[in-house]
Parts: C-alpha cells; structure tokens; sequence
C-alpha cells in the first residue's frame, strides 16, 4: 500500500515535505531563544512568541480556505517569499537594536505569514487518495497516510530545537532566524512547484476549466461554508487545541519541577522521552484493527494520556514523573493521528484544506493561551497548580471524546429511523 501511495504523489514528496515543515518548528524555538539572548528579556521574548502564534491562528484558517478555492501553488510560493523575509526582518530588527515594536511587528508578521505546511502536506494525500481510490482502498491508504505524516510533524518537532540550538551554539544566537528563513524559501518553495500540486488545484479553478472545456461530466458539489461549523467537524479542532494546552502546560510544568533540583536544562530531555514515545505510538496505530473505531480510538487513548497526568499530579517525584510522561506519550500521539482521521472523515466536499488547517491552528491556539496562564499559576500557587493544569486539558481532551461518541451514537440511529 505505501509503495502505491508513493508512486501516486512520487518519491520526492517526501522529503520535501519534511523540508516544508522544519521551518516553523525551528521558528517557533528561534524566535524564543534570539530575542532573549540579544534583548535579555523574557518579557519580550514570551510576548514575540505568543505573537507568533495568535498571528498563525488567524491566518491559518484563511489560507485553508484559499487554497480548497484556488489551489496551493500560488499561495505556497508568495507566503514561501513574505514568510522568509519576515524571519530575516526579526534577524534585522535584533542586529539593529530596533525598537521594541519592531520586533513584535516582525514576530506577528511570521505567524500571519506562516505557509501552514503540515495542513498543506496532509490536504494534499487526502485530495490525492479521494481522486485515485474508493471504498476500503480509500480508507486503508488514509489509515497509512495520517500516522506517518503525526509522526513526522513529531520527528520535526523534536529535531527543530536541536537544530536551532546547534546552530546558535556555533555561528550566534540569531544566526537560526536567517537559517529558518532560508529553508523556508527552499522547502516551502519546492513544495509548492512538486507534481503533486495537481491534486490540489482548487475547486474554483476546476470549475473553470471544465466550464471552458464544455465537459460532460459534472463536477462535484462543493459543500456550503456553514458546513464547517457542524459539531462534527468542529469537535476534532477543539481536540487538538486540548492537545496544544497539555503540550503547553507540559513543558512549562517540567521545567519548574526540574528548576528544583537545579536541573532545569534538563527539561528538553524529559520532554524527549514523552515526544519520541509519542512519535513511536502515532505511527504504530497504522497496526491497530479496523473493528476499533476512531471515536473509540479518542475516547481509549485520551483516557490512557490523563491517566499518566494523574501519576505526576497526585506523586511529583522523579521516578513517577517518568512513567506518567511515558503514559502520556502512548495517549497523545494516537490520540492526535486518530484526530486527523476523524477530521478527514468528516471534512466537508471542497474543504479538506480548511479543515486541516483549523487542526494544525488548533494545537497552536491551545498552546498559546495555556502558555501565559500556566506560568501565572506556577509563579503564585507552584509547580503543583502547572501539573494540575496538564490534567485538566487531558480531561477536557476525554470529554469532548465522549461527546464525539455520543453525537455519532445519535447520528447512527438517526440514519437507522430514516431507513
């Protein structure tokens, strides 16, 4: 199946897909780590990254909805160029001891210009198997596509902060923003030029040229907006903003149980041991039998995710800590793969890309207002109140699986009195 899948969009995609999401994970790490080293001000630095992230929330939407309309290559390639020369603006306005609203302006200029790459990438293999198979085929090429691509968002995700740091340590600590800035311009670039860019041409321009070419054929209906805000399609976004919130908390929480035993710079280890099980459940759920449902997948390993919290929450101790990260691990990474299956399952005609982009705005989104939140909570009440809000989003997480089960439940027998 996956050599199939392969021949379908082409060997090449693959790295350059990869190449495409890098940028963004080293940005959102860079933008951190330069404005504190040449400001000296976590003040400014918290502020530049939540910039970053509010101005990505809003604008992701947007251009998902841009590119279902009028496909990905043109706004790839322009968002490819304003993207880069806004990381290399930040580079600028730090050399330049610019003002401070100049960095805030540069900041909030790289979220709004962000190329969304993994909602792009995963828009693409789902337009791609939705025009080259059908049925169960369809179904089983989606049951591979969505775990490999929630593991290599991970893999990025852990390998972008070691490449930002590497790169700090040996040529200077705003030296990553130029390097970001200029993968940006490659990956993103030759992401947008890649054949693969036929199965996304937009439903605008479909229509366009078939009207042109006076086709018999019909083209298919491409469903209302409204459509999108169905509880349905809704519920998986919300999920994943739980799932930015526990990323969120997660770390903040970490680093202040750490700081107590003068091991903080340790934070980025632990992290790790959670990221790469993570990484190694989300692609194994490829192996888990059909007869377990996607709902029943959110609701299990939503369940096994809250579990671990509860280890550290209730036990703060190192060897508890570990084993609840481990736990935490094996919940969210399948967890967040069965997300993307469900939104793919429930994407309206038309609106894959929309639906994918308000996935990946959605963990930022949770990341970004539990960011702020938790440190307050960890300065007045400690490391335990931090904790205690890591378990509240792996709860809200399980809750709103229980709502997704019970709305499908609803459906079913609404379909079976109909019939």
């Amino acid at each position: 199946m996956f050599s199939g899948l392969a021949r379908l969009v082409g060997w090449g995609f693959f790295p350059l897909a990869i190449l495409a999401k890098l940028p963004y994970a080293m940005s959102v790490v860079a933008v951190m780590t330069s404005v504190v080293g040449v400001r000296g001000s976590y003040t400014q630095a918290g502020v530049a990254s939540a910039l970053v992230g509010l101005a990505t929330a809003f604008s992701g939407p947007f251009f998902g909805w841009f590119a279902d309309r009028f496909g990905q290559r043109g706004l790839l390639l322009c968002l490819a160029v304003t993207n880069a020369a806004s990381l290399w603006g930040l580079g600028w306005a730090l050399r330049a001891d610019a003002a401070t609203w100049t960095v805030y302006a540069a900041a909030f200029a790289i979220g709004a210009t962000s190329p969304q790459a993994a909602s792009m990438v995963r828009s693409r293999w789902l337009e791609a198997i939705r025009g080259s198979y059908s049925g169960t085929q369809a179904e089983k090429a989606t049951s591979v596509v969505l775990p490999y691509e929630s593991f290599t968002d991970e893999a990025v995700f852990v390998a972008g902060p070691i490449v930002v740091g590497a790169i700090a340590v040996a040529f200077g600590i705003v030296v990553p923003l130029d390097v970001a800035a200029l993968t940006t311009l490659i990956g993103i670039s030759g992401f947008a030029l890649h054949p693969s860019s036929r199965f996304v041409r937009g439903h605008a321009r479909n229509m366009m040229e078939q009207s042109t070419a006076d086709e018999a054929q019909e083209t298919p209906a491409v469903a209302p907006a409204s459509e999108i805000f169905r509880l349905s399609v809704l519920l998986p976004p919300a999920g994943m903003a739980c799932i930015g919130m526990f990323f969120g908390s997660t770390l903040a929480s970490l680093t202040s149980f750490l700081e107590q035993f003068d091991k903080a710079a340790a934070a980025g280890m632990y992290y790790a041991v959670m990221g790469v099980g993570s990484a190694l459940c989300a692609f194994a759920v490829v192996l888990l039998p059909r007869g377990f449902t996607f709902a029943a997948r959110w609701m299990v390993f939503a369940a096994v995710a809250f579990t671990g919290t509860l280890v550290f929450t209730v036990l703060p101790v190192f060897p508890a800590v570990l084993v609840g990260l481990v736990l935490c691990g094996v919940g969210i990474g399948p967890a967040l793969v069965t997300l993307f299956s469900i939104a793919a399952e429930v994407a309206p005609v038309g609106r894959v890309t929309t639906v994918m982009a308000m996935m990946t705005t959605g963990i930022v989104v949770g990341q970004a207002l539990i960011s702020a939140l938790v440190g307050s909570l960890i300065d007045a009440f400690g490391t335990g109140a931090g904790f205690l809000a890591t378990t509240s989003a792996c709860a809200a997480l399980f809750a709103l699986s229980c709502l997704n089960m019970y709305r499908r439940r609803i459906d079913v027998s609404a379909a079976t009195l109909q019939a």
